[in-house]
């Protein structure tokens, strides 16, 4: 028996031999998969998502942004007729209304922009900004009890309006120099006419500066918001 056991032995690991290759050939196909199912990530991960498309204006915004341009641009006539016709769509857009007032003030037509901030005041009394352009153009008549109301209307919609308290120490300085003078008509004093020198010299090279920025829908409350709208310069 031992005879007969021995080729058995021998062939043994012969016949082993090629069930070890098609294991390890198995083996290396499976880890071959397994290698190309990981690597599956890694290439997905170079692939990335396009970039959102910009986001499209509306025809409300389009318009503004033609006003501003034909505003920027000086062309005056041009963007007048353009924010006319905005306003037929848009009759509750505040700062195209305000743009209205500013272009109307650079064409010299300030009897046209007095109304044009003063319908403003009326539809958006939390706005000061056409307050403060309001009293420039009145202090340029030499209306200057209307200039200090509207900037004092101004400062009560907004406290930190700056400008606004800067143009009203203005009109309070040439509301003095008016009494100065008048003083002077009456009864003329060295005192009197050393003090209206001084607020002449003073106030000489000074206008009332109006603003350019457009109103700021932050300061008008909810319910307003909701009629502004979205807003040009």
């Amino acid at each position: 028996m031992s005879l007969a056991t021995r080729p058995l032995r021998e062939r043994r690991p012969g016949a082993a031999a090629p069930r070890s290759t098609r294991a390890l050939a198995l083996a290396g196909l499976t880890l071959g998969l397994a290698g190309t199912l990981f690597a599956l990530p890694a290439a997905a991960q170079a692939i990335t998502d396009p970039p959102p498309p910009a986001p499209l204006q509306t025809p409300q915004q389009a318009s503004e942004s033609a006003i501003d341009k034909l505003v920027a641009a000086g062309k005056y006539n041009d963007a007048l007729a353009k924010i006319d016709e905005h306003l037929k769509q848009y009759p509750r857009d505040a700062q195209v209304r305000f743009t209205r007032g500013r272009v109307l003030m650079e064409m010299g037509r300030n009897a046209e922009a007095i109304d044009a901030f003063t319908a403003l005041t009326q539809d958006f009394p939390e706005l000061p900004e056409p307050f403060n352009n309001l009293a420039a153009l009145y202090a340029q008549a030499g209306e200057y009890d209307k200039a200090r109301a509207a900037l004092e209307s101004a400062i009560r919609n907004n406290p930190s309006f700056a400008v606004a308290y800067a143009n009203l120490g203005d009109i309070y300085a040439k509301l003095a120099q008016q009494a100065y003078q008048k003083s002077l008509r009456l009864a003329p004093t060295a005192r009197v006419s050393n003090r209206e020198k001084i607020l002449s010299n003073m106030l000489a090279p000074q206008r009332i500066a109006p603003v350019s920025q457009t109103p700021s829908p932050a300061k008008a409350d909810d319910a307003a918001l909701k009629n502004v709208g979205k807003s040009g310069n």
